[in-house]
Order: structure tokens, then C-alpha cells, then sequence
């Protein structure tokens, strides 16, 4: 009958051990069992230990053209990377320089020239409007050229720029 619980001796060393219930006391195996395993250990590992090693000869064929070969594709390959590269880096670098914030003082500046731009644009458009029948003239800025003719109830328009020319006609109703 075997005894199991707290605070039982076991029968087979007859020291006091304690033991929870469902575990069996381990068992010595003694010195012989030891040496077995590991004599069983050492003969595997000089089984696997003992197979002969092989050597071979090893050749290496240059194939890019820096170092003498004769096989361009791996040259070529190397520059397309290497352009690649740059390229993406370029677009990158564009793409910060667009998406960068501008400048305050140059936005105000950017204003003031586009209202300047307006206000003159709004004087010339007047001037030529207000043009009388027989009235003609031509207003040069830089490369634009502005040229107009009132004659007989029309008031025709011509507007050049380096990009090329518009022509308007309007009735003056004169």
C-alpha cells in the first residue's frame, strides 16, 4: 500500500520526505546509470566526428570589366543602380524643394507685385477702352507688346508675347 500526501514517510529510503499527492519520489539511479549515458553520448558524437573532410578547388572568374573580365552585364547593372539612385535622390530633393514652406517676406512681396501688376494692367485696359474713334498706340512691357486701334465704331487689339499673340476686336458703339 502507498502512501501519498503530506508528512508520510516513503517506504523504500525510510527518511522523512514530504511529498505532494500524484508525484512519485525520484528514484536514484546510482553511478552506473550515469556513465552509460554518457559513454552513449561520447560514441555518438565520435561517430559523427569521424567522417572524413573533403577539399575541393575553388575557382573565381572575373566578369567585371574594372578588374579584367570580359562579361559587361554586371558592369552595367552596377551603373544602373548607381543612376537609379541619383535619380530617386533628385526627385526627392525636388519634391522637398516644392513642398517647402515659402518664406513670409516673400509672400508679402509676391502680393505687393501682383497688386502693382493688377493696378497697371487695370490703367493700360482703361486707357484703351477710353480711347477715342482715330485713337491708337502701343504700350511696351518687357517683351509684351500691347497695340491698339479705334477707327470706325472698332476697337481692335492686338497683345504679343514671347509665347505668341491674341487679337481682340470690340464694337465701340460710336
Amino acid at each position: 500500500m502507498r502512501q501519498t500526501g503530506a508528512h508520510f514517510p516513503h517506504r523504500n529510503t525510510g527518511a522523512c520526505a514530504f511529498s505532494a499527492p500524484g508525484l512519485r519520489p525520484r528514484r536514484d539511479r546510482g553511478p552506473g546509470s550515469r556513465l552509460a549515458i554518457m559513454l552513449a553520448v561520447a560514441a555518438m558524437l565520435s561517430g559523427a566526428l569521424s567522417t572524413p573532410a573533403f577539399a575541393t578547388d575553388q575557382l573565381y572568374i572575373l566578369q567585371s570589366p574594372s578588374f579584367g573580365g570580359n562579361n559587361p552585364a554586371a558592369f552595367q547593372s552596377a551603373q544602373f543602380e548607381k543612376s537609379l539612385r541619383d535619380q530617386r535622390a533628385a526627385s526627392a530633393a525636388a519634391a522637398a524643394k516644392v513642398t517647402a514652406a515659402p518664406d513670409p517676406n516673400q509672400q508679402f512681396a509676391n502680393a505687393i507685385i501682383s497688386q502693382l501688376n493688377s493696378l497697371v494692367a487695370r490703367d493700360v485696359a482703361l486707357k484703351i477702352s477710353n480711347s477715342k474713334d482715330g485713337d491708337a498706340g502701343t504700350i511696351q512691357s518687357g517683351a509684351v507688346s500691347v497695340t491698339y486701334v479705334n477707327a470706325d465704331g472698332q476697337l481692335n487689339i492686338s497683345i504679343n508675347t514671347p509665347t505668341g499673340s491674341t487679337s481682340l476686336s470690340l464694337p465701340t458703339g460710336d
